[in-house]
Protein backbone atom coordinates (compact mmCIF):
# COMPACT_ATOMS: atom_id res chain seq x y z
CA UNK A 1 0.00 0.00 0.00
CA UNK A 2 1.10 3.74 -0.65
CA UNK A 3 0.41 6.96 1.03
CA UNK A 4 0.51 10.43 -0.15
CA UNK A 5 13.60 10.09 -28.59
CA UNK A 6 16.25 8.53 -30.40
CA UNK A 7 15.27 7.69 -34.33
CA UNK A 8 18.60 5.66 -34.45
CA UNK A 9 18.23 2.79 -37.15
CA UNK A 10 19.25 -0.28 -35.86
CA UNK A 11 19.22 -3.87 -37.42
CA UNK A 12 17.82 -5.90 -34.48
CA UNK A 13 15.75 -4.51 -30.97
CA UNK A 14 18.99 -5.37 -28.96
CA UNK A 15 21.39 -3.23 -27.32
CA UNK A 16 24.96 -3.98 -26.53
CA UNK A 17 27.02 -2.64 -24.05
CA UNK A 18 30.09 -0.73 -24.42
CA UNK A 19 33.39 -2.41 -23.53
CA UNK A 20 34.41 1.24 -22.39
CA UNK A 21 32.05 1.52 -19.69
CA UNK A 22 33.82 -1.53 -17.77
CA UNK A 23 35.02 0.15 -14.93
CA UNK A 24 35.11 -1.07 -11.16
CA UNK A 25 33.24 1.04 -9.11
CA UNK A 26 33.32 0.21 -5.08
CA UNK A 27 36.40 1.33 -4.95
CA UNK A 28 34.82 4.70 -3.37
CA UNK A 29 31.54 3.05 -2.50
CA UNK A 30 30.08 3.27 1.01
CA UNK A 31 28.71 -0.08 1.96
CA UNK A 32 26.32 -0.59 4.25
CA UNK A 33 23.90 -4.00 5.44
CA UNK A 34 20.73 -4.24 7.33
CA UNK A 35 22.98 -6.55 9.86
CA UNK A 36 25.78 -7.86 9.82
CA UNK A 37 27.98 -10.40 12.09
CA UNK A 38 30.90 -9.23 14.39
CA UNK A 39 34.23 -8.24 12.41
CA UNK A 40 32.46 -9.07 9.00
CA UNK A 41 30.52 -6.09 8.60
CA UNK A 42 29.54 -4.48 4.90
CA UNK A 43 33.29 -2.76 4.50
CA UNK A 44 34.91 -6.21 4.17
CA UNK A 45 32.20 -6.85 1.12
CA UNK A 46 34.57 -6.79 -1.30
CA UNK A 47 35.86 -8.90 -4.02
CA UNK A 48 38.94 -10.91 -3.73
CA UNK A 49 38.84 -9.44 -0.07
CA UNK A 50 39.91 -11.68 2.67
CA UNK A 51 36.79 -11.50 5.03
CA UNK A 52 33.12 -10.98 4.05
CA UNK A 53 30.03 -9.32 5.16
CA UNK A 54 28.01 -12.33 6.89
CA UNK A 55 24.47 -11.06 7.82
CA UNK A 56 23.51 -11.92 11.74
CA UNK A 57 20.29 -13.35 10.79
CA UNK A 58 19.53 -15.64 7.75
CA UNK A 59 16.02 -14.32 6.38
CA UNK A 60 14.96 -12.82 3.49
CA UNK A 61 15.08 -9.54 4.78
CA UNK A 62 18.69 -9.24 4.27
CA UNK A 63 20.01 -5.97 2.02
CA UNK A 64 24.09 -5.04 1.15
CA UNK A 65 23.54 -1.55 -0.05
CA UNK A 66 25.76 0.38 -2.12
CA UNK A 67 26.34 3.79 -2.25
CA UNK A 68 28.32 4.85 -5.26
CA UNK A 69 28.45 8.54 -4.48
CA UNK A 70 27.24 9.48 -7.64
CA UNK A 71 24.47 8.25 -10.62
CA UNK A 72 26.44 5.77 -12.68
CA UNK A 73 25.88 3.17 -15.61
CA UNK A 74 25.90 -0.61 -14.09
CA UNK A 75 26.41 -2.80 -16.60
CA UNK A 76 27.77 -6.43 -14.68
CA UNK A 77 28.05 -7.61 -10.87
CA UNK A 78 30.46 -9.97 -9.96
CA UNK A 79 30.12 -11.65 -6.22
CA UNK A 80 31.98 -14.30 -4.28
CA UNK A 81 31.12 -16.37 -1.20
CA UNK A 82 33.45 -16.66 1.98
CA UNK A 83 36.40 -17.29 1.39
CA UNK A 84 37.66 -21.02 2.15
CA UNK A 85 34.05 -21.91 3.53
CA UNK A 86 30.96 -23.16 2.31
CA UNK A 87 28.84 -20.16 3.14
CA UNK A 88 28.00 -18.27 0.17
CA UNK A 89 24.61 -16.62 -1.74
CA UNK A 90 23.45 -19.05 -4.33
CA UNK A 91 20.28 -16.30 -5.67
CA UNK A 92 19.89 -12.90 -5.45
CA UNK A 93 17.67 -10.19 -6.47
CA UNK A 94 18.74 -6.23 -7.10
CA UNK A 95 17.46 -2.96 -6.95
CA UNK A 96 18.38 0.54 -7.63
CA UNK A 97 17.59 3.96 -6.56
CA UNK A 98 18.56 7.15 -6.93
CA UNK A 99 18.10 8.77 -3.31
CA UNK A 100 18.59 6.04 -1.24
CA UNK A 101 14.89 5.89 -0.24
CA UNK A 102 13.21 4.24 -2.80
CA UNK A 103 14.04 1.45 -4.70
CA UNK A 104 12.71 -0.40 -8.13
CA UNK A 105 12.93 -4.07 -8.58
CA UNK A 106 15.50 -5.07 -11.67
CA UNK A 107 13.06 -6.51 -14.04
CA UNK A 108 12.81 -9.74 -16.48
CA UNK A 109 10.95 -9.29 -19.74
CA UNK A 110 8.22 -10.76 -18.67
CA UNK A 111 7.66 -8.19 -15.30
CA UNK A 112 8.87 -10.74 -12.71
CA UNK A 113 11.67 -9.29 -10.68
CA UNK A 114 14.84 -10.89 -11.69
CA UNK A 115 16.77 -13.94 -10.15
CA UNK A 116 20.48 -14.10 -10.23
CA UNK A 117 22.02 -16.95 -9.76
CA UNK A 118 25.19 -16.56 -7.43
CA UNK A 119 28.04 -18.53 -6.59
CA UNK A 120 28.53 -22.85 -5.97
CA UNK A 121 31.14 -22.29 -3.81
CA UNK A 122 32.56 -19.41 -1.55
CA UNK A 123 35.93 -18.74 -3.49
CA UNK A 124 35.14 -18.36 -7.35
CA UNK A 125 33.80 -15.61 -8.62
CA UNK A 126 30.23 -15.61 -10.51
CA UNK A 127 29.65 -13.26 -13.26
CA UNK A 128 26.32 -11.79 -14.18
CA UNK A 129 25.67 -8.65 -17.06
CA UNK A 130 22.94 -6.41 -16.41
CA UNK A 131 21.54 -6.69 -20.50
CA UNK A 132 19.96 -3.06 -19.93
CA UNK A 133 22.40 -1.12 -17.61
CA UNK A 134 21.21 0.04 -14.22
CA UNK A 135 21.35 3.93 -13.96
CA UNK A 136 21.17 4.63 -10.22
CA UNK A 137 23.60 5.79 -7.45
CA UNK A 138 22.38 2.99 -5.17
CA UNK A 139 22.23 -0.51 -5.75
CA UNK A 140 20.82 -3.29 -3.13
CA UNK A 141 21.56 -6.52 -3.55
CA UNK A 142 18.84 -9.22 -1.76
CA UNK A 143 19.77 -12.82 -1.30
CA UNK A 144 17.05 -15.01 -1.39
CA UNK A 145 18.80 -18.27 -1.36
CA UNK A 146 22.42 -18.85 0.51
CA UNK A 147 24.29 -21.89 1.49
CA UNK A 148 24.55 -22.12 5.79
CA UNK A 149 25.02 -18.44 6.19
CA UNK A 150 24.52 -14.92 4.29
CA UNK A 151 27.74 -14.29 3.03
CA UNK A 152 29.30 -12.06 0.29
CA UNK A 153 31.33 -10.44 -1.72
CA UNK A 154 30.86 -7.98 -4.57
CA UNK A 155 32.14 -5.69 -6.97
CA UNK A 156 29.58 -3.99 -9.71
CA UNK A 157 31.32 -2.52 -13.27
CA UNK A 158 30.12 0.48 -15.20
CA UNK A 159 31.33 4.47 -16.25
CA UNK A 160 30.01 7.38 -14.88
CA UNK A 161 26.23 8.66 -16.14
CA UNK A 162 25.94 11.56 -17.90
CA UNK A 163 22.66 13.35 -18.40
CA UNK A 164 20.25 16.05 -19.37
CA UNK A 165 16.87 16.89 -17.35
CA UNK A 166 14.06 18.35 -18.74
CA UNK A 167 11.04 19.71 -16.22
CA UNK A 168 7.75 19.83 -17.52
CA UNK A 169 5.27 21.51 -14.83
CA UNK A 170 1.98 20.26 -16.65
CA UNK A 171 1.59 23.47 -19.27
CA UNK A 172 5.21 23.28 -20.24
CA UNK A 173 6.27 21.39 -24.00
CA UNK A 174 8.92 21.18 -26.11
CA UNK A 175 8.34 22.14 -29.96
CA UNK A 176 10.41 20.44 -32.97
CA UNK A 177 9.84 21.97 -35.89
CA UNK A 178 10.00 19.19 -39.10
CA UNK A 179 9.56 21.09 -41.90
CA UNK A 180 13.13 20.93 -42.35
CA UNK A 181 14.32 17.97 -41.37
CA UNK A 182 11.23 15.39 -42.29
CA UNK A 183 10.99 12.15 -40.62
CA UNK A 184 10.54 9.35 -43.22
CA UNK A 185 12.02 5.85 -41.88
CA UNK A 186 11.04 2.26 -41.83
CA UNK A 187 13.16 1.69 -38.81
CA UNK A 188 14.01 4.42 -35.42
CA UNK A 189 14.48 4.07 -31.63
CA UNK A 190 13.25 6.10 -29.06
CA UNK A 191 14.51 5.81 -25.66
CA UNK A 192 14.48 8.20 -22.40
CA UNK A 193 14.27 8.07 -18.59
CA UNK A 194 10.88 9.42 -16.50
CA UNK A 195 10.13 9.73 -13.63
CA UNK A 196 6.80 11.61 -12.18
CA UNK A 197 3.73 11.90 -9.71
CA UNK A 198 1.30 12.17 -11.62
CA UNK A 199 -0.80 9.49 -13.19
CA UNK A 200 -1.66 10.72 -16.80
CA UNK A 201 -0.10 13.39 -19.37
CA UNK A 202 1.28 13.56 -22.73
CA UNK A 203 5.09 12.24 -23.45
CA UNK A 204 5.44 12.72 -27.48
CA UNK A 205 3.15 13.45 -30.04
CA UNK A 206 3.58 14.19 -33.71
CA UNK A 207 1.63 13.03 -37.29
CA UNK A 208 2.07 13.95 -40.82
CA UNK A 209 0.13 14.53 -43.47
CA UNK A 210 -0.40 11.56 -44.82
CA UNK A 211 -2.04 10.09 -41.85
CA UNK A 212 0.90 9.35 -39.80
CA UNK A 213 0.98 9.93 -35.57
CA UNK A 214 2.83 8.35 -33.03
CA UNK A 215 1.49 9.13 -29.42
CA UNK A 216 3.29 8.57 -26.51
CA UNK A 217 1.39 9.18 -22.77
CA UNK A 218 0.56 8.12 -19.77
CA UNK A 219 -3.13 7.12 -18.90
CA UNK A 220 -3.97 5.75 -15.58
CA UNK A 221 -0.12 5.27 -14.40
CA UNK A 222 0.45 2.82 -17.63
CA UNK A 223 2.45 3.99 -20.45
CA UNK A 224 0.30 3.75 -23.68
CA UNK A 225 1.80 3.90 -27.58
CA UNK A 226 -0.73 4.68 -29.97
CA UNK A 227 0.76 4.36 -33.91
CA UNK A 228 -0.52 4.74 -37.28
CA UNK A 229 1.69 4.39 -40.33
CA UNK A 230 -0.74 5.99 -42.83
CA UNK A 231 -3.31 3.04 -43.00
CA UNK A 232 -5.98 4.56 -40.70
CA UNK A 233 -5.68 1.71 -38.42
CA UNK A 234 -4.16 2.40 -35.10
CA UNK A 235 -2.02 0.32 -33.14
CA UNK A 236 -2.18 0.60 -29.60
CA UNK A 237 0.67 -1.26 -26.85
CA UNK A 238 0.16 -0.58 -23.29
CA UNK A 239 3.02 -1.55 -20.15
CA UNK A 240 4.13 -1.11 -16.97
CA UNK A 241 2.20 -0.50 -14.17
CA UNK A 242 1.95 2.35 -11.02
CA UNK A 243 4.55 4.42 -12.92
CA UNK A 244 4.06 7.89 -10.87
CA UNK A 245 5.88 6.91 -8.47
CA UNK A 246 8.22 9.55 -8.41
CA UNK A 247 11.25 6.56 -9.42
CA UNK A 248 13.24 7.12 -12.75
CA UNK A 249 11.56 4.42 -15.27
CA UNK A 250 13.47 3.59 -18.85
CA UNK A 251 11.35 3.22 -21.48
CA UNK A 252 12.28 1.56 -25.19
CA UNK A 253 10.45 2.15 -28.91
CA UNK A 254 11.88 0.39 -31.64
CA UNK A 255 10.57 -0.38 -35.09
CA UNK A 256 11.37 -2.56 -37.92
CA UNK A 257 8.93 -1.78 -40.50
CA UNK A 258 5.90 -3.21 -39.25
CA UNK A 259 7.28 -4.99 -35.88
CA UNK A 260 7.37 -3.37 -33.04
CA UNK A 261 8.78 -3.52 -29.39
CA UNK A 262 7.75 -1.10 -26.52
CA UNK A 263 9.66 -1.67 -23.53
CA UNK A 264 8.83 0.00 -19.99
CA UNK A 265 11.80 -1.26 -17.32
CA UNK A 266 13.00 -4.48 -19.49
CA UNK A 267 9.45 -5.30 -19.58
CA UNK A 268 9.10 -5.81 -22.68
CA UNK A 269 5.87 -6.07 -25.43
CA UNK A 270 6.31 -7.00 -29.34
CA UNK A 271 3.84 -6.56 -31.76
CA UNK A 272 2.62 -5.92 -35.78
CA UNK A 273 1.47 -2.77 -36.56
CA UNK A 274 -1.63 -2.90 -38.20
CA UNK A 275 -2.42 -2.01 -41.76
CA UNK A 276 0.53 -2.73 -45.16
CA UNK A 277 2.82 0.47 -45.03
CA UNK A 278 5.99 0.05 -43.47
CA UNK A 279 7.30 3.92 -43.45
CA UNK A 280 6.56 6.47 -40.47
CA UNK A 281 6.03 10.04 -42.35
CA UNK A 282 6.10 12.87 -39.36
CA UNK A 283 6.89 16.07 -41.39
CA UNK A 284 4.92 18.70 -39.08
CA UNK A 285 5.64 19.36 -35.62
CA UNK A 286 7.36 16.91 -32.89
CA UNK A 287 5.95 17.50 -29.21
CA UNK A 288 7.37 16.77 -26.14
CA UNK A 289 5.94 17.27 -22.73
CA UNK A 290 2.78 17.95 -24.18
CA UNK A 291 0.74 19.36 -27.56
CA UNK A 292 -0.82 22.65 -28.02
CA UNK A 293 -4.57 20.76 -28.50
CA UNK A 294 -6.15 17.95 -28.49
CA UNK A 295 -4.82 15.53 -31.54
CA UNK A 296 -5.53 12.48 -33.22
CA UNK A 297 -4.09 9.23 -31.38
CA UNK A 298 -4.34 10.88 -27.70
CA UNK A 299 -6.57 9.58 -25.06
CA UNK A 300 -5.66 12.40 -22.16
CA UNK A 301 -6.07 15.80 -21.91
CA UNK A 302 -3.44 17.07 -19.87
CA UNK A 303 0.17 17.69 -20.42
CA UNK A 304 3.02 15.83 -18.61
CA UNK A 305 4.05 16.68 -15.61
CA UNK A 306 7.71 15.51 -14.36
CA UNK A 307 11.26 14.95 -15.33
CA UNK A 308 12.36 13.96 -18.73
CA UNK A 309 16.24 12.81 -18.78
CA UNK A 310 18.63 12.07 -22.18
CA UNK A 311 15.84 11.35 -24.52
CA UNK A 312 17.06 10.17 -27.48
CA UNK A 313 15.81 9.98 -31.48
CA UNK A 314 18.04 7.69 -33.08
CA UNK A 315 22.04 8.14 -32.03
CA UNK A 316 21.17 12.19 -31.25
CA UNK A 317 20.52 13.06 -27.50
CA UNK A 318 17.84 15.44 -28.02
CA UNK A 319 18.15 17.37 -25.00
CA UNK A 320 22.22 18.33 -25.74
CA UNK A 321 21.06 19.11 -29.46
CA UNK A 322 18.89 21.77 -28.33
CA UNK A 323 21.36 22.84 -25.21
CA UNK A 324 24.21 23.35 -28.07
CA UNK A 325 21.62 24.98 -30.49
CA UNK A 326 20.47 27.63 -27.94
CA UNK A 327 24.25 28.17 -26.86
CA UNK A 328 25.85 28.51 -30.71
CA UNK A 329 22.97 30.20 -32.96
CA UNK A 330 20.08 31.56 -30.57
CA UNK A 331 17.77 32.85 -33.58
CA UNK A 332 18.12 29.90 -35.43
CA UNK A 333 17.34 27.45 -32.20
CA UNK A 334 14.62 29.73 -31.24
CA UNK A 335 13.06 29.39 -34.74
CA UNK A 336 13.34 25.35 -34.32
CA UNK A 337 12.89 24.26 -30.88
CA UNK A 338 10.65 26.22 -29.41
CA UNK A 339 9.98 26.11 -25.33
CA UNK A 340 6.95 26.69 -23.22
CA UNK A 341 7.93 26.64 -19.79
CA UNK A 342 10.46 23.85 -19.62
CA UNK A 343 13.23 24.02 -17.12
CA UNK A 344 16.79 22.81 -17.50
CA UNK A 345 16.75 20.65 -14.04
CA UNK A 346 15.05 17.98 -12.63
CA UNK A 347 13.35 19.39 -8.90
CA UNK A 348 11.83 17.15 -6.22
CA UNK A 349 8.21 17.43 -5.71
CA UNK A 350 7.51 18.59 -2.46
CA UNK A 351 5.03 15.82 -1.06
CA UNK A 352 7.34 11.96 -1.08
CA UNK A 353 5.15 9.17 -0.83
CA UNK A 354 5.74 6.76 1.37
CA UNK A 355 5.56 2.39 0.93
CA UNK A 356 3.99 0.25 3.56
CA UNK A 357 5.93 -2.75 2.34
CA UNK A 358 4.03 -5.96 4.61
CA UNK A 359 0.43 -6.23 6.21
CA UNK A 360 2.32 -5.15 9.78
CA UNK A 361 4.18 -2.07 8.64
CA UNK A 362 2.77 1.34 10.12
CA UNK A 363 4.35 4.58 10.97
CA UNK A 364 3.23 6.10 14.12
CA UNK A 365 2.98 9.74 14.91
CA UNK A 366 2.74 11.83 17.89
CA UNK A 367 -0.80 13.73 18.62
CA UNK A 368 -2.03 16.65 20.22
CA UNK A 369 -3.12 16.59 23.44
CA UNK A 370 -6.08 18.59 25.25
CA UNK A 371 -7.60 19.28 21.00
CA UNK A 372 -11.75 19.18 21.08
CA UNK A 373 -11.38 18.50 16.79
CA UNK A 374 -9.33 16.20 15.09
CA UNK A 375 -8.65 16.87 11.36
CA UNK A 376 -6.65 14.29 8.96
CA UNK A 377 -6.08 14.22 5.21
CA UNK A 378 -4.02 12.00 2.91
CA UNK A 379 -3.67 10.65 -0.44
CA UNK A 380 -3.38 6.43 -0.88
CA UNK A 381 -3.51 3.93 -3.56
CA UNK A 382 -3.49 0.03 -2.90
CA UNK A 383 -4.83 -3.13 -4.51
CA UNK A 384 -5.00 -4.98 -1.13
CA UNK A 385 -8.86 -5.53 -0.18
CA UNK A 386 -7.97 -4.83 3.51
CA UNK A 387 -5.89 -3.25 5.81
CA UNK A 388 -6.35 -0.20 8.50
CA UNK A 389 -5.57 3.56 6.64
CA UNK A 390 -5.27 4.95 9.98
CA UNK A 391 -6.50 4.67 14.23
CA UNK A 392 -6.19 6.86 17.09
CA UNK A 393 -6.93 6.40 20.36
CA UNK A 394 -8.65 9.20 22.19
CA UNK A 395 -7.25 10.13 25.63
CA UNK A 396 -10.07 9.24 27.66
CA UNK A 397 -11.57 5.92 26.50
CA UNK A 398 -12.45 5.23 22.84
CA UNK A 399 -11.05 5.55 19.36
CA UNK A 400 -11.80 5.92 15.62
CA UNK A 401 -10.86 3.60 12.64
CA UNK A 402 -10.48 4.15 9.16
CA UNK A 403 -9.82 1.28 7.32
CA UNK A 404 -10.79 -0.73 3.52
CA UNK A 405 -13.43 -3.66 3.98
CA UNK A 406 -13.36 -5.81 0.50
CA UNK A 407 -12.37 -2.46 -0.91
CA UNK A 408 -14.18 0.02 0.67
CA UNK A 409 -13.72 2.15 3.04
CA UNK A 410 -15.21 2.65 6.21
CA UNK A 411 -15.38 4.37 10.02
CA UNK A 412 -15.41 2.53 13.14
CA UNK A 413 -15.68 5.08 16.00
CA UNK A 414 -16.11 4.07 19.91
CA UNK A 415 -16.33 6.80 22.25
CA UNK A 416 -16.10 6.89 26.19
CA UNK A 417 -19.47 5.31 26.57
CA UNK A 418 -22.03 3.50 24.39
CA UNK A 419 -21.47 0.76 21.33
CA UNK A 420 -19.00 1.42 18.70
CA UNK A 421 -20.80 2.52 14.93
CA UNK A 422 -19.76 2.06 11.70
CA UNK A 423 -20.03 4.14 8.74
CA UNK A 424 -20.63 2.59 5.84
CA UNK A 425 -21.90 5.01 3.44
CA UNK A 426 -19.27 4.25 0.00
CA UNK A 427 -20.29 1.50 -2.33
CA UNK A 428 -17.37 2.13 -4.72
CA UNK A 429 -14.42 0.49 -4.21
CA UNK A 430 -10.77 2.26 -3.48
CA UNK A 431 -8.56 -0.65 -3.99
CA UNK A 432 -7.85 -0.11 -7.84
CA UNK A 433 -4.14 1.36 -7.62
CA UNK A 434 -5.06 4.82 -8.46
CA UNK A 435 -4.44 7.98 -6.03
CA UNK A 436 -7.37 8.29 -3.80
CA UNK A 437 -7.50 11.30 -1.54
CA UNK A 438 -9.67 10.92 2.11
CA UNK A 439 -10.39 13.71 5.19
CA UNK A 440 -11.81 12.68 8.03
CA UNK A 441 -13.15 15.56 10.45
CA UNK A 442 -14.25 14.52 14.23
CA UNK A 443 -15.52 17.02 16.09
CA UNK A 444 -18.46 17.54 18.72
CA UNK A 445 -21.21 15.38 17.87
CA UNK A 446 -20.19 15.41 14.62
CA UNK A 447 -17.89 12.87 11.70
CA UNK A 448 -17.47 13.77 8.01
CA UNK A 449 -15.83 11.45 5.95
CA UNK A 450 -14.93 12.94 1.90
Amino acid sequence: MILKIILVCVASLDFTLSDECNLPLLDHAVLSATSSLRERGPRNARLYGGSTWTASSSDFEQYLVLDLGQTMRVTRIETQGRPHTSEYVMEYAVSYGSNGLDYADYKEGGGNTKMFKGNIDGDNVRENKFEVPIIAQWVRINPTRWRDRISMRVELYGCPYDSRNWYFNGTAMMQWHLRDEVISATRETVRFRFKTTVADGVVLYSRGTQGDFLALQLKDNRMLLNVDLGSGMMTSLSVGSLLDDNIWHDVIISRNRRDIMFSVDRVQIHSKIKGEFLRLNLNREFYIGGVPNKQEGLVVMQNFTGCLENLFFNSTNMMWRVLEAYENDFNWASQKFKKFNVLYSCPEPPIIPVTFLTSNSHARLQGYEGMNSMNVSFAFRTYEEDGVLLYHRFTSQGYVKLFLEKGKIKVEIKGETGPKAILDNFNEKFNDGRWHMAMLTISLNSLVLT
